[in-house]
């Protein structure tokens, strides 16, 4: 039995002590195809140190080692030794292709993904071979290069691509449809992807476009096959509460959220739809849990707090509104709430700053306009409120009550 046979048989007991012995043993004894076999052992386990101890012995002899030099140093995170090994690999090489399709893997974990293209236009030009039309679709797709992944995915035969990858490339071109706008064509490609092979990534996908065509009724029953086949699938719940909502199944659509936030409770978008639909559910202290709870997670809380004013000033707590407060409030509604509940809380002068801090912004605003007038009034500036009296009536000609208002200015 030879020493790579041996140290082998090693490591299947898991004596490495021993191994180690057969190890030094083959490189001294051991012939060059033995030890070619053993080192492509090593790699395929993960001892990537004696496999490379092995390839560089080998290099002169067997070029082709250069590949899996290259391979073990990018696993080694050495990208720059990986390819001066890949260099070494001229052009009129039987193992030329390989390398071409070596380097486009690294350009891409690099970052130089219009680079790895490259790699793989040239690999094309020497090969038809379906992986490397494949890899080519793929760095197209993922550059929105989408007209010429679908030319690629075309090529190729979804069920050999399939058996190769576990990619349907029914779903990359209907992914690439989508990225095109045409949404039809997208949706008849995802749904040949998932008549061949459930997959949740793919019905996700088509579930997602259909929602956004407006087909909720559709929508709804991809997301189901989800929710029934895979619930610990990421991120789904949130889009199949908003699509049971356009369906007015508000009571199972909270129930999806609620899910969701079992999984992430610091998700802001699931607990800003959680507390709307528990609004409208006629559940305001859940309304208002799940927004507090938001208002204490959300990196910007400018959408959480105009809820919570909007709440609390249609609930009349205007000292729990007011108590919001703050200066960096940068919503001109928000800001407007305040000014309401300072009003309400006979705090006009509170009031009257921010009404003159809004006035420019929300000029166009009637609303704001026949507020801004009574309070103009009632702080003496007569003139003014005449003023936005006049534009407010621009705006509502109608209104009987502002016609008053500015007779008895």
């Amino acid at each position: 039995m030879l020493n790579s046979e041996k140290m082998i048989a090693s490591l299947d007991r898991q004596d490495l002590q021993r191994a180690e012995k057969y190890f030094e043993r083959a490189l001294k004894e051991d012939d060059s195809q033995a030890l070619l076999d053993l080192a492509e052992y090593l790699e395929s386990i993960g001892f990537l140190p004696h496999a490379k101890k092995i390839y560089l012995r080998m290099r002169e002899e067997f070029p082709e080692v250069n590949i899996n030099l290259a391979q073990i140093a990018a696993e080694d995170g050495d990208i720059e030794e990986a390819f001066l090994y890949l260099d070494a690999i001229n052009s009129d090489s039987p193992d030329y292709l390989s390398s071409l399709l070596v380097m486009a893997d690294l350009y891409d974990m690099e970052g130089l993904t219009d680079v790895a293209r490259e790699k793989l236009l040239e690999a094309n030009q020497l090969s038809d071979d379906p992986l490397v039309i494949f890899g080519l679709a793929e760095i197209d797709l993922s550059l929105e290069h989408y007209e010429e992944a679908i030319q690629a995915y075309a090529k190729l035969d979804n069920r050999d691509i399939l058996s190769l990858t576990g990619v349907s490339t029914y779903q990359r071109i209907g992914r690439a449809y989508a990225g095109l706008g045409k949404f039809e064509a997208a949706i008849e490609f995802l749904e040949k992807s998932v008549e061949i092979e459930y997959d949740e990534t793919a019905v996700f996908e088509l579930a997602t476009i259909l929602y956004d065509q407006e087909e909720y009724q559709k929508a709804n029953l991809y997301f189901k096959q989800i929710d029934t086949m895979n619930p610990d699938f990421a991120g789904y719940e949130y889009v199949y509460a908003l699509s049971l909502h356009e369906e007015h199944k508000i009571e199972e659509a909270l129930r999806l959220l609620q899910q969701g936030l079992s999984k992430n409770e610091f998700d802001v978008h699931l607990l800003l739809e959680a507390s709307q639909y528990s609004y409208e559910l006629h559940d305001t202290k859940s309304a208002e849990t799940y927004l507090l709870q938001a208002k204490e997670v959300a990196e910007d809380d400018e959408d959480v707090l105009l809820r919570l004013t909007n709440l609390y000033l249609e609930e009349e707590r205007y000292d729990d509104l007011i108590k919001l407060d703050h200066e960096e409030i940068e919503n001109v509604l928000t800001k407007w709430n305040l000014a309401k509940a300072y009003q309400a809380l006979d705090e006009g002068e509170k009031a009257f700053i921010y009404y003159e801090d809004l006035a420019k912004d929300l000029a166009d605003n009637p609303e704001f306009l026949q507020d801004y007038a009574y309070i103009l009034r009632e702080f003496g500036y007569r003139d003014r409120a005449q003023a936005a009296a006049e534009k407010y009536l621009q705006l509502v000609p109608d209104d009987l009550n502002m016609a008053g208002f500015l007779n008895e200015n």
